[in-house]
């Protein structure tokens, strides 16, 4: 038998994680996958790439330093995409281009190349409803991209496609 850290119960994406988030276990050695962690204070103050269920096994991977873990030059900029299931299909380290699809000029440019997937927070159930529509996604990008991406964001419709 040995000791794993687990979730406490069901984590969205972006969690900050606290003590009270996780659980020590003792399962079977054989049941216990390559790179679980056996010392809860690893993740706490972390941020959650992805969602975590309920008593899920944890590893580094679960985890990011969001805030910490961009390059020099880059900023982690917000991204709103309209359209919630394209977000949902999204992961942490995805590499995606970003449209501005203007509908008046029947076109779409790219405003933001080779952009890597931060996160993708999810707001707790009782703010649900009091921000802008559409899911956020974190992305790095430089700082120049991060402002021609609000300035697109105040006219157009973003949207992504994967590399």
């Amino acid at each position: 038998m040995i000791s794993v850290v687990k979730a406490s119960s069901h984590l969205p994406s972006g969690t900050v994680v606290s003590t009270s988030d996780l659980v020590l276990d003792r399962v079977a050695a054989s049941d216990v996958p390559e790179g679980v962690l056996t010392n809860p204070d690893s993740l706490v103050g972390r941020t959650l790439a992805a969602p975590v269920a309920e008593n899920q096994m944890m590893t580094p991977l679960a985890a990011t330093d969001a805030r910490t873990s961009v390059p020099p030059g880059h900023v982690i900029a917000p991204l709103r995409l309209a359209d919630t299931t394209l977000a949902a299909l999204l992961r942490p380290g995805d590499l995606v281009d970003v449209l501005a699809a203007d509908a008046q000029a029947g076109q779409a440019t790219v405003v933001a190349a080779g952009a890597r997937v931060v996160t993708i927070p999810q707001a707790p159930e009782e703010r649900a409803g009091s921000g802008p529509e559409g899911a956020l996604v974190l992305i790095d990008v430089d700082a120049h991209t991060a402002s021609v991406l609000a300035h697109a964001a105040a006219s157009a419709t973003l949207s992504i496609i994967w590399r």
